[in-house]
């Protein structure tokens, strides 16, 4: 059909463009032709006879000279060729002339028939072309109709569309089994509306009319129904409109999508985002948003809301004691006497850990927040009794309130924690009042955990290194990294007092990292340029080792940094490491799998026991500073430190003594069999600079005798 609907198309196309021959015409010609030389022919004899015939008449009549006529008579051929041959020539030519013209006009129509035909067969291709891309089309569209009704079929979405000047209602199968009615009953929109929740109808009317007159750019809605008269469900409608020439919304259409499990899971993440799982209260964020929803109102209003931050007492204590199962039984036990206990309308948070805040509005005067206080108070101070366990704890609390302290959140939330650890330094047990006058104590570690947020930005922190000397050889054995902090605001904090505000506040988790990465860095540097000794040491804190994913940032660090482990020693106190002995020997055993050297500091000073020192995956041991400083004088801990020695010897740790000062102590240490010496004899920690110079280029110590 398609070939023949084209071939016709052509037809008709060349009867049109080609130009016809007349016919008549071209064999008039052709028969002018053909005669030509008989004409000529004809013409010259007749011409010829007539000159034979007549032309001595012709030339006696014309010359009287006999003479002369004899003369011409053997000439009169030539003469006959010179009169005839031009006559001849002239009908030749003319005859020429016409045929020319005649062949151009042909030669013309010709090349223009040409020509049509090539454009008749361009067109025929591009024809051809057209009709298998309509072709190609109209299969795509049938496809296209088949896929539609598969989808229409296998959705799990309801199709739907209303006619908005007869409020029509059309929807496909899948109605009925998201909603739970019959999509034949719901013939008009009033129908759809009715089974919309009664609290949403209003507003959804009013989305779906703003968006029919066009205040919106489109139609969605999350809608609650109630599913089959019995429960709730909820479904996703969108939709889009048709709209006539002048704008006007003629007709709608669009989808039905049941979304209800989307919803449970956004209700369960809701959850998880907002409240405490082991609690079930409020988390931090949550309570953050009534906050500052809280104080909105109390600016409209003009009343009081007062923050309550709470600190369990002793927390860390009962909880390594007891157990964590214990820990957590408790913390849910004192969420619940603290729901019980506050007024209704306020909101208590667990905000990590043992700490919790209260959120008290509409307060009218200090004596209700007092009140609430020493009501909580009074409940923590009595026996808790879990799992036959019975344990008494308190808790210290410091107040802040809006606008007296501040009229910002975390301003407020500064004040509270300010109050509180001026409560905890009063004795604990305590509920203490936000003022301006604090003691230099908390406002002093306000300040400390104010810079330390903004040391690292700032680049105000610094390592220091600290040598350690093979008095044998004279050699440089190692070094110990220290943080120093000189801070813009502050000047020189000494690290005694801002690395346990570190550690309170969280901030030695990215402090810690840092450090590892620029001690890994220097050391690399140092080991590229040819520098000998053998390793430098880490100081490691509780919060670091108590971090999950310390072990994974550290072999990440050492990765980054390029050091091979073995030239890395990581520090550990005998206090720390105590406070979960189990988990962190598992931990440094794993670290020291990596090639990382362990050592243990401050030996002598916790529980020195040999039992758990066998157990340590440790490689050196160093010996407190606090015994060193009287081993010249005090026989007992001469003793003690020789002791210690002979111990680590014998069970083949390397041992470090700290805080030599003196070539008698210096001495005595080597006598006793310890050759390796760290102390302000030899120098004290200085930057990394000052050690390349005064230690590793030379690499040489002079001797202490």
């Amino acid at each position: 059909m398609g070939e023949s609907y084209i071939d016709e198309t052509i037809k008709d196309e060349l009867t049109r463009k080609i130009q016809p021959f007349n016919i008549e015409s071209l064999s008039y010609d052709v028969n002018k032709i053909k005669k030509m030389p008989i004409k000529i022919t004809m013409a010259y004899v007749l011409s010829g006879g007539l000159w034979v015939l007549f032309s001595n008449r012709i030339l006696n009549t014309i010359i009287q000279n006999k003479s002369l006529m004899a003369h011409i008579k053997p000439i009169k051929g030539l003469i006959y060729i010179l009169i005839t041959s031009p006559i001849i020539y002239f009908i030749v030519y003319k005859f020429y002339d016409e045929c020319k013209i005649r062949f151009y006009e042909l030669k013309a129509n010709h090349e223009k028939n040409q020509e049509n035909l090539e454009q008749i067969i361009d067109a025929k291709d591009e024809l051809r072309a057209q009709y298998e891309e309509l072709t190609k089309k109209q299969l795509l569209i049938e496809k296209s109709k088949e896929r539609y009704k598969l989808a229409l079929e296998g959705t799990n979405d309801a199709i739907w569309e209303i006619d908005l000047v007869t409020n029509k209602f059309f929807s496909s199968d899948k109605f009925n089994d998201i909603t739970g009615y019959d999509k034949n009953n719901i013939t008009h929109l009033e129908d759809l509306v009715k089974l919309f929740a009664k609290e949403d109808r209003e507003i959804e009317e009013k989305n779906f009319n703003d968006y029919i007159i066009g205040k919106s750019l489109y139609y969605k809605s999350s809608v609650k129904l109630n599913f089959n008269g019995i429960s709730d469900k909820w479904v996703l409608i969108r939709g889009k409109c048709l709209r006539n020439s002048k704008g006007i919304a003629t007709k709608i259409s669009g989808s039905i999508t049941d979304i209800s499990g989307q919803k449970k899971s956004e209700e369960i993440i809701n959850r998880l985002k907002y409240y405490d799982m082991l609690t079930d209260l409020p988390n931090r964020k949550l309570f953050i948003n009534t906050l500052e929803n809280e104080i909105v109102k109390a600016m409209d209003n003009e009343f009081k809301v007062a923050v309550l931050f709470i600190d369990i007492d002793n927390f860390k204590e009962i909880n390594d004691t007891l157990g964590h199962d214990y820990g957590d039984e408790l913390l849910r036990n004192v969420a619940t006497l603290f729901k019980t206990s506050i007024r209704e309308g306020d909101l208590v948070s667990r905000v990590g850990g043992d700490e919790f805040y209260v959120l008290m509005s509409d307060i009218k005067d200090y004596d209700q927040i007092s009140s609430l206080c020493d009501r909580l108070q009074s409940i923590l101070n009595r026996e808790i009794s879990i799992d036959d366990k019975h344990a008494y704890t308190s808790a210290s609390m410091g107040i802040t309130v809006f606008p007296d302290d501040g009229d910002v959140t975390n301003i407020l939330l500064k004040n509270a924690d300010t109050a509180m650890y001026s409560a905890k330094y009063n004795g604990k047990g305590k509920y203490s009042f936000f003022n301006k006058s604090m003691s230099d104590v908390v406002v002093r570690h306000v300040e400390i955990e104010k810079g330390l947020r903004n040391a690292l930005k700032k680049d105000e922190l610094e390592i220091y290194y600290q040598p350690q000397i093979d008095i044998i050889n004279n050699k440089i054995k190692g070094f110990e990294a220290l943080l120093r902090w000189d801070s813009s605001e502050l000047g020189r904090v000494c690290p005694t007092e801002f690395i346990p505000v570190a550690e309170k506040s969280g901030l030695l988790i990215p402090m810690g990292d840092w450090i590892i990465k620029t001690v890994c860095l220097q050391n690399s540097i140092w080991k590229s340029r040819g520098y000998l000794y053998d390793t430098i040491a880490i100081n490691l804190s509780a919060v670091q080792l108590e971090n999950h994913k310390f072990e994974e940032t550290l072999k990440k660090l050492i990765a980054e940094t390029k050091i091979n482990p073995k030239f890395v020693e990581l520090e550990i106190t005998e206090s720390i490491l105590m406070k979960d002995f189990d988990n962190n020997v598992k931990l440094l055993t794993d670290i020291r799998d990596l090639g990382v050297n362990i050592a243990l500091d401050d030996f002598g000073t916790g529980y020195s026991s040999l039992s758990y020192l066998k157990q340590l995956p440790i490689n050196t041991l160093k010996i407190d500073k606090s015994f060193i400083d009287n081993i010249v004088t005090n026989e007992r801990e001469k003793s003690i430190v020789d002791g210690i020695i002979q111990l680590a010897q014998k069970i083949d740790l390397e041992v470090i003594a700290e805080g030599a000062e003196s070539k008698e102590q210096i001495r005595l240490l080597k006598q006793m069999g310890c050759n390796q010496i760290q102390g302000y004899y030899f120098s004290k920690p200085l930057p990394a600079s000052e050690i390349e110079e005064k230690f590793l280029k030379p690499n040489w110590i002079e001797s202490y005798n």
